[in-house]
């Protein structure tokens, strides 16, 4: 988890210290020092709440990576087009 190292580098590009970030995601300061110390989170809510803070996502701020969101039918296009497929329809008797 690289949740450290991001950390600081928001922390430096936002020219934000320990104590302005703790107000504003309202996780105590022990906490974000011990995140920056390397330990890992305990409470996903506190880290959701500092990613909140640097509008990313969770992952972005654990993990660097944004997540990739499959929300429509043109984001399957590439893996559906990848094959032949034959798609049957028969009507069933109901019993």
């Amino acid at each position: 988890m690289k949740l450290s190292n991001n950390l600081k580098t928001l922390m430096t590009k936002e020219k934000i210290n320990l104590v302005e970030l703790a107000q504003a995601a309202k996780v105590p300061k022990q906490t974000l020092h011990n995140w920056l110390s390397g330990a890992e989170p305990k409470s996903l809510d506190q880290v959701r709440a500092v990613a909140n803070v640097f509008g990313l996502s969770i992952e972005e701020l654990c993990y660097g990576e944004k997540t990739k969101s499959r929300d429509s039918i043109e984001e399957y296009t590439q893996e559906i087009n990848a094959g032949v497929f034959e798609v049957v329809l028969r009507r069933i008797k109901k019993q």
